[in-house]
């Protein structure tokens, strides 16, 4: 039998769940639910923040982001982003900048079976392109163009596709037009996944 017909019959609900699937279940998350009922963070609407920079890239593993994008939510205090990360993962010069607009976001995603690289598992090169934009996005929440200029990726545990991911993304350090970011990937049982940082230069 033919190996990728094998592989779809194993893998049958991650190939079956259509957008409507998805959105259902996101929306039943328990994850999602403390979100949405915390008063620091806010849902926000991520293809308008990123027409802010004039960009609609989308890396989240979808052909369109208006199918199913990532829910994001924007943190407005530094101190209750803080509360949010493994705090002793994070040593001290790298804790949510007080001064910015918005220090932080927190990303929901579902990581489609189009962004394997073993069956089942996320291309490492997609989590890159993730992590990447998610900071992305982060700048644009604080109105601000971005390239970045670095990006260090320490691979904790392997992502599964077929399962929504939580993402932390948070800037730590301001200096003129640098920026120092950095992103948690977690599963839904707040086991970190990946942790990355990265250095970005804001027009």
């Amino acid at each position: 039998m033919n190996t990728m017909i094998v592989a779809r019959r194993l893998f049958a609900p991650l190939y079956t769940s259509t957008a409507a699937d998805i959105l259902r279940m996101r929306s039943a998350l328990p994850a999602v639910k403390t979100l949405e009922a915390n008063k620091s963070c806010t849902l926000i609407d991520i293809r308008s923040t990123l027409n802010r920079v004039q960009t609609c890239d989308n890396h989240f593993g979808y052909q369109a982001i208006s199918k199913v994008p990532p829910f994001v939510f924007a943190w407005s205090q530094s101190s209750d982003c803080v509360r949010q990360l493994n705090r002793d993962k994070d040593p001290d010069e790298r804790l949510p900048l007080a001064s910015a607009e918005t220090p932080m976001i927190t990303a929901i995603d579902f990581i489609n079976e189009n962004v394997n690289g073993h069956m089942g598992l996320i291309h490492g090169g997609m989590t890159t392109i993730i992590a990447h934009s998610t900071m992305s996005l982060l700048a644009a929440a604080n109105a601000h163009g971005s390239v970045a200029r670095s990006l260090n990726m320490d691979y904790r545990k392997p992502i599964r596709t077929g399962h929504f991911v939580k993402i932390h993304a948070w800037l730590y350090h301001q200096q003129d037009n640098e920026l120092k970011a950095a992103v948690h990937f977690y599963d839904l049982d707040n086991t970190m996944l990946v942790e990355a940082t990265s250095n970005i230069s804001i027009s």
